[in-house]
């Protein structure tokens, strides 16, 4: 194995991909690179030798969910990948790398307080970021609802305030999931931090991704 690549490169998945997808890879990997495919004694049999026998060490890794959190760990101590995505990785959370869209987490915001839904659905519940989308999301809503409840108590009944209330609201809940489709860990001044406590980020993990994020 080349000293630049990972065991991802080469099972030939995304760092992101699940236990299922890491499965499929292999054994249609193992299929291809069997010795028993070639001539004993050439050189594409001692290649096919070789290859299986990383493709096997990267599968007996990636495939334990336990060996593959402490495998990401050592990817970043070993300076191998950096960034926000992979501090979260290093601590057993899925998503997908920075740079790339995430979907689920700007539907989360898209769906207000119905993104409870992610914090229930097994496939995302143990993602942090997404956890914090949702949260972020359902926080935010209901705080907007309720200042346009309170709004006619303190002065702010005629029309023209609703109206730029709700477009700020709009402007602003547009920007919020473009940052999560972006994979940045942006906090609702105020309101983020409850947020991310729910997801299950302590003050020092966050000081720690918004400096790793920023680099």
């Amino acid at each position: 194995m080349r000293p630049s690549q990972t065991y991802y490169d080469l099972l030939e998945v995304p760092a992101n991909a699940p236990l299922e997808r890491i499965r499929e890879s292999y054994h249609v990997l193992a299929s291809v690179w069997h010795p028993d495919r070639f001539t004993q004694g050439t050189k594409q049999h001692q290649l096919a030798t070789r290859k299986l026998r990383e493709i096997n060490a990267a599968y007996e890794v990636l495939g334990n969910p336990r060996r593959r959190v402490e495998y990401d760990r050592r990817l970043i101590e070993e300076r191998r990948v950096s960034g926000i995505y992979w501090k979260l990785r290093a601590r057993g959370n899925y998503g997908p790398p920075p740079g790339l869209p995430n979907l689920p987490a700007l539907l989360a915001y898209a769906f207000g307080p119905m993104a409870i839904a992610f914090l229930l659905m097994p496939g995302y519940r143990r993602d942090r970021f997404i956890c914090f989308s949702a949260w972020q999301s359902i926080i935010f809503s209901v705080t907007a609802y309720f200042a346009t409840v309170v709004g006619p108590w303190i002065g702010l009944e005629r029309p023209i305030y609703w109206v730029l209330w709700m477009t700020g609201v709009t402007l602003y809940w547009i920007f919020l999931m473009k940052q999560a489709y972006q994979n940045r860990l942006y906090l609702i001044p105020g309101l983020g931090q409850i947020a991310a406590r729910r997801a299950g980020f302590d003050q020092a993990q966050l000081s720690e991704l918004k400096a790793g994020e920023s680099r």
